[in-house]
């Protein structure tokens, strides 16, 4: 295994959204490392046409390029070794029910197509999770490895406490269908005055106006350093995406000892694993999720084994030092080949 510091190149697109997050948190912890990360933005518009990217000069002494699966493609670059990550896959059956019929025909024909270049030209593909992982195995056989995303645990941590007279959840993430907002309101409704709904839009974009928004509180946008402060601040967070390959929110909340409360969803259940580590059921069923709340809400024992349980599964699984530690190890395999 090489010892020398490492110089990679991470060309990405700033979209706004969880690869966002990765990219930030492995350069971070990849500079600690005492190597030589050296993130490459480039506008959200090129998702519309990745393929103007392929004149990009990579960086002097690049040892490797690490991009994601949408514009991995166009950054091969000749004897340097590419490593694609999957963040999102495009090519699993159940996106489909989250998409309008605009989004499904942008993914088959144009996502779908930049996916399939991206895996054929990469020395490596990476997926954030066993579910993302699934349709990709019998095209990639053993070039595909799964290497789960990671929190900062000692960062994202149990803290001190708010206190509430009321019941306090909290959502974050982008204000769509997909993560599951819709349901909010009505899920206000059901529960009552004894709960309230804190709501922190995501990277993307701010609640949109024809959304509806009774009974909910909304929380103003803070540095991503600040979010563990929010998340001791709630009783609970909300974990309502209907298709995630992956759940920041949900490890973020279990690293700092917040219960999660939601649905029993691909990479959501992944990451929070059964019962013992938090309460999800099935997607879209508001009554039986407004009884888990109540449940959480009137059993100081539940959220207490929830918080310990899920607290220690971040650590022991989703730490960021094991999730580079396992990139690292690729990396060096890849360059000493």
């Amino acid at each position: 295994m090489s010892s020398r510091a490492l110089t990679i190149w991470l060309p990405s697109l700033r979209a706004g959204s969880g690869a966002d997050v990765f990219t930030l948190r492995l350069a971070q912890s990849l500079k600690k490392a005492g190597h030589c990360p050296v993130v490459q933005w480039f506008d959200r518009r090129f998702e519309l046409c990745p393929s103007l990217l392929k004149g990009i000069q990579p960086p002097a002494r690049a040892d490797l390029v690490h991009a994601g699966s949408w514009q991995g493609f166009a950054f091969k670059r000749q004897g340097l070794p590419l490593v694609v990550t999957e963040h999102h896959c495009s090519l699993h059956p159940l996106l489909r029910r989250s998409h309008s019929t605009t989004q499904a025909l942008y993914h088959r024909f144009c996502v779908q197509r930049w996916n399939r270049l991206s895996y054929r030209m990469a020395d490596s593909v990476v997926a954030v999770s066993n579910f993302a992982a699934q349709p990709l195995r019998p095209m990639l056989g053993e070039r595909l490895q799964v290497i789960h995303n990671g929190v900062d645990t000692a960062h994202f941590c149990p803290g001190q406490r708010g206190t509430s007279r009321r019941f306090r959840l909290l959502f974050v993430g982008n204000p769509s269908r997909w993560k599951g907002a819709d349901l909010l309101a009505p899920l206000a409704a059901r529960l009552g005055g004894d709960f309230e709904v804190c709501c922190l839009s995501g990277l993307r974009s701010n609640w949109p106006k024809g959304l509806d928004a009774t009974g909910l509180t909304f929380l103003p946008r803070v540095a991503p350093a600040d979010m563990p402060t929010v998340y001791r601040s709630v009783d609970a967070v909300l974990a309502l995406t209907r298709f995630e390959t992956f759940g920041y929110v949900a490890l973020e909340s279990m690293a700092c000892g917040t219960p999660v409360v939601g649905f029993d969803c691909a990479g959501t259940a992944e990451v929070c694993a059964g019962a013992d580590s938090a309460l999800l059921g099935p997607v879209d069923d508001l009554d039986a999720l407004a009884g888990r709340i109540r449940e959480l809400s009137a059993d100081a024992e539940l959220a207490r084994r929830l918080s310990f349980n899920g607290r220690r599964r971040a650590e022991e699984l989703f730490s960021i030092d094991r999730c580079v530690g396992s990139y690292l190890k690729l990396y060096e395999q890849l360059v000493e080949r």
